[in-house]
């Protein structure tokens, strides 16, 4: 029986299919920094599915997917060349390279309205995601043009809701929002990563004003906020309902920004900042110097190439607990360092810009932080280092590595050991993925998974295995879901588990209509088995 299994098992990995959107995962990590899927920022993956394409020759860029440097380059460029009309064109402008554009490409747009015989219209986009569970129900409504948007989103007990309209240089925002600026010290709600894994997390990616549209409405901002922009400057301001009021304002010049922010609250008082980032010959230079109740704080980076295929990183951050959240404080030091090889290898089923990536790439961080318990432990400290790889060995095939360790003087150390070998051809794709970790003891986790991904027709099979016996080595994995959820779960005890998903795309006219059903099914040791079932139907026009 164990044989037949065994064999079912490999003969899945060689013929099963990719049912994930690898293009949305690829370009959230890029955008956050993260070194895995369990780190990133589910607000990335929702901006990402429901922003659609953005059309970079529009005079409406906000920051989100691009930073502020890449939309002033975008700017300059236009005013003098005329429009950006090949990805090559654009992989050539300050704050883009080939990586980046061959990352954000599936979510970008060249559509000009300079050619002859274009015209400005005006479309009405919207989009309805009815999802239900075993346990709950949710729903997502969302309308609007480039002018207006109309959004709401519920799952019980928990919603949010917003309305945007944006005329010339006003922007104004009604209901749930978040607000990012600088490196985050001042002001930064919502999710914050705090692990610098890879090099490109050793700065932040402020995006100002932005509103919500998730089940969860803990940690944003529910209120009044406007934002203006003209002549390289940029000012917003917003209050919220539990009293919370802030003041923004920033240059954005040629080779980078610097702002100023200030902000009121009854819990914390006033708080200030002054931040700025540069981009000085290939240098990347960013900083935030912040005061709260007459108490400083500070985060400094500096990132620079190292020839022509490195770069490295260093970051010193000093955070009091008053400006962290939490009962201690963070005096840090970090250093990265990335190298790839020069040398580009051709994906398999694919083709055009974005279709050869290197043949191998390193990382490797290591954070120093000091995180003093007042009256506990004075000198408690932490050390983490992250270390990554990947290597593309043929146009199909691919093994990834990642290391991490986690050392601290008042508990037990923590040592993760991961590895995988992929397979993708188009739209084909299969991925035997094990880890091991060891704090309190050891703990190992294995799967292996598959799926198809066709114009119409999506769908994925995983089988994983756990033993675990401690809570302390529970090992955090991603799963597949639909878009707009984000779901990665800790595996603990003994057991197995099968997952799947199936989604199909009906489209008519300027009207499509997606249906997702997700199932699993685990065992575990001296536990009652857990079924789990969603369904979700979503509708955009």
């Amino acid at each position: 029986m164990r044989k037949w299994i065994l064999t079912a098992i490999v003969a899945f990995l060689w013929v099963s299919s990719r049912a994930q959107e690898e293009a949305v995962l690829k370009a959230a990590l890029f955008l956050s920094g993260a070194s895995s899927e369990e780190e990133v920022d589910e607000e990335w993956l929702r901006r990402i599915e429901s922003a659609g394409k953005l059309k970079i020759n529009s005079g409406r860029l906000r920051p989100g997917l691009l930073t502020d440097f890449q939309i002033a380059s975008i700017g300059r460029y236009r005013a003098s060349n005329g429009d950006i009309l090949s990805w090559e064109e654009l992989a050539l402008l300050d704050g883009f390279d080939r990586e980046t554009v061959s990352i954000l490409r599936p979510f970008l747009s060249l559509e000009s309205r300079r050619l002859p015989g274009a015209v400005d219209t005006v479309k009405i986009h919207s989009e309805a995601i009815l999802r239900g569970t075993l346990k709950n129900f949710g729903a997502k409504v969302k309308t609007g043009t480039d002018t207006w948007q109309l959004a709401g989103a519920w799952r019980a007990p928990d919603w949010t809701a917003h309305a945007t309209w944006s005329g010339g240089p006003l922007r104004l925002i009604i209901g749930d929002f978040n607000a990012r600026y600088g490196e985050g010290l001042c002001f930064w709600s919502g999710f914050s990563m705090e692990s610098l894994s890879t090099v490109d997390a050793f700065f932040k990616r402020p995006t100002g004003l932005s509103p919500v549209w998730s089940y969860s409405s803990a940690d944003v901002h529910r209120g009044l906020a406007a934002e203006y922009e003209g002549a390289g400057w940029r000012v917003s301001a917003f209050g919220t309902l539990k009293k919370v009021f802030g003041l923004h304002g920033e240059y954005l010049g040629r080779y980078g920004q610097v702002g100023a922010t200030a902000g009121w609250s009854p819990s914390e008082g006033w708080s200030a900042s002054v931040a700025g980032r540069m981009n000085l010959r290939g240098w990347d230079l960013g900083a935030e110097a912040a005061l709260r109740h007459r108490m400083p704080a500070g985060k400094a980076s500096l990132r620079s190439r190292a020839g022509e295929n490195g770069k490295w990183a260093l970051q010193a951050r000093v955070i009091p607990s008053r400006f962290s959240g939490k009962k201690y404080g963070e005096y840090a030091l970090a250093a990265g360092y990335t190298l790839k090889s020069g040398r580009w290898i051709s994906l398999a089923g694919q083709s055009g810009f974005g279709s050869s990536v290197p043949a191998w790439n390193l990382s490797l961080t290591v954070d120093a932080s000091l995180l003093p318990l007042p009256g506990v432990d004075p000198r408690r400290h932490q050390i983490r280092a992250y270390l990554t790889g990947n290597w593309q060995f043929a146009s199909a095939w691919k093994g990834e590595i990642r290391v991490t360790e986690r050392y601290r003087n008042d508990e037990p150390s923590r040592l993760s050991v991961r590895g995988s070998i992929q397979f993708a051809n188009g739209p084909w794709l299969s991925i035997l993925r094990a880890e091991g970790v060891h704090c309190k003891e050891w703990g190992c986790l294995s799967y292996i998974e598959g799926g198809y991904k066709g114009t119409s027709l999506q769908a994925y099979l995983r089988f994983t295995g756990f033993s675990i016996a401690s809570w302390e080595d529970r090992i955090y994995v991603y799963e597949r879901d639909a878009p707009g959820n984000f779901s990665v779960p800790a595996y603990s005890g003994k057991g197995l588990c099968v997952q799947g998903m199936a989604a199909y795309k009906i489209r008519r006219g300027k009207w499509a209509l997606k249906g997702y059903l997700r199932g699993g099914y685990m065992i575990r040791v001296q536990k009652e088995p857990t079924p789990t079932l969603a369904l979700q139907l979503q509708v955009q026009r």
